[in-house]
């Protein structure tokens, strides 16, 4: 069954990257342009670099210096938002100094050495992983986030990396560590914040020793890129757009894979939604957080994986891309499957549903730009986080084995 498994996994791998490239082949017209969401990125590090730091967030200023790469590209007849902290568009201020395609470029060839490092940091806790051969590292590459991410020189495998630092410095007992890590991370603070939540209902006290410095000092970059005026303004900003986002014809929450996405499509029109969602989220959270803290330390990476899920899932703004941090969990529980030996094959089928669902490009790429309707993968995080959460997995006694086992040698 190995070379079965082994020779799939191939064929998938190849088609899947063979529809990647044919997606990039069609849409590099639009991607020289300047059409991707780097553009926003770039446009934050280029006033940054201009010296205009103080008015990262006037509109003016940013369209006229988005006019400087991007004026070819139709749907731009407004300045691009910048939703991020200001301290987030240093980041992207070396690639600035670049053409637009260049600074592109380069982001995504940085963007690909943050998932090499990524692998590398998770390598010494999946033995049966790399047990299995190349092939399965690959999938990596071919984990449909990722793709995205990179499409659109987005910043969430910035965050996956930082997550893949997280992982190691709590595994080796290193959590102020763990917690300046997560400060940096907060230029996504919706799927930092409910992550920091969880590991203090754990009693992990010392994360904040390392993440209160590092936030102020965050603050306080941020205060000499913009200044106290424009950091002022910043949360009124954040939310006029995104309630704009939400009320326009694009119906973003739709396409968000997290509790918010799927009430949105199942309750548009019901104003005590959003009370719903809030209720829902923290009846999650104060679960995981609870179910999480009743485990032994040798399950921690079936706890890290279910924190790491219910951020998500309770976040406000996911989209596609930041799914890419949810390749940490997706190879835990891959490592899970592959190590154990009997289990109930109810259970067993649920996990391995979940993680190949993650998997499935096609069906993303169908949900996301055809269906608007992207939404519908938080049912997948849900089912995902339902198989982790039961006692039996949890607790170590049931296992996948028998679905990935070895052939018996001849």
């Amino acid at each position: 069954m190995t070379r079965r498994w082994k020779s799939l996994t191939a064929a998938y791998l190849l088609s899947v990257l063979v529809m990647y490239a044919s997606v990039c082949w069609n849409t590099r017209g639009l991607i020289a342009a300047g059409l991707p969401d780097f553009a926003i990125y770039y446009c934050a590090g280029a006033v940054v670099r201009q010296g205009l730091g103080y008015q990262l967030y006037d509109p003016a200023i940013r369209f006229e210096v988005q006019g400087q790469f991007a004026s070819a590209v139709p749907l731009f007849r407004g300045p691009l938002p910048w939703t991020h902290p200001p301290y987030e568009a240093l980041f992207y201020l070396p690639f600035s100094g670049f053409s637009y395609l260049n600074g592109y470029l380069l982001w995504n060839a940085f963007s690909l050495l943050l998932v090499g490092g990524t692998l590398w940091l998770l390598s010494p806790c999946l033995e049966q992983v790399k047990n299995r051969g190349p092939a399965l590292w690959l999938l990596a590459f071919a984990f449909f986030p990722i793709f995205f991410n990179l499409l659109e020189g987005q910043d969430g495998i910035v965050l996956l990396f930082l997550y893949a630092l997280v992982y190691r410095s709590l595994r080796n007992h290193r959590d102020a560590l763990a917690g300046a890590f997560l400060a940096i991370g907060l230029f996504k603070f919706h799927l930092v914040l409910p992550f920091v939540f969880l590991l203090l209902m754990q009693r992990r006290w010392k994360i904040i020793y390392g993440f209160m410095p590092v936030s102020i000092a965050a603050v306080i970059v941020s205060l000499a890129i913009s200044g106290t005026k424009s950091l002022w303004a910043y949360p009124r900003y954040l939310f006029y757009w995104e309630s704009l986002l939400a009320s326009g014809t694009d119906r973003v929450p739709a396409n968000m894979p997290n509790l918010r996405g799927l009430m949105y499509l199942i309750f548009a029109q019901w104003r005590f939604s959003p009370w719903l969602v809030l209720t829902l989220s923290l009846i999650l959270l104060l679960l995981v957080g609870w179910l999480v803290r009743q485990r032994p330390e040798k399950h921690f990476d079936l706890g890290f994986s279910l924190m790491l899920l219910a951020t998500v899932l309770v976040s406000y703004h996911v989209t596609c891309y930041d799914l890419s941090i949810l390749l940490i969990p997706v190879l835990l529980s891959l490592n899970r499957l592959l190590s154990a030996n009997q289990g109930r094959r109810g259970w067993m089928l649920l996990a391995s549903l979940s993680v190949g669902l993650m998997f499935c490009a096609p069906l993303q790429l169908l949900l996301l730009l055809h269906y608007k309707g992207f939404a519908l993968m938080g049912v997948v995080l849900l089912l995902w986080a339902y198989a982790l959460v039961d006692d039996r997995l949890l607790r170590g006694q049931n296992g996948y084995g028998w679905l990935f086992s070895k052939a018996p040698h001849q």
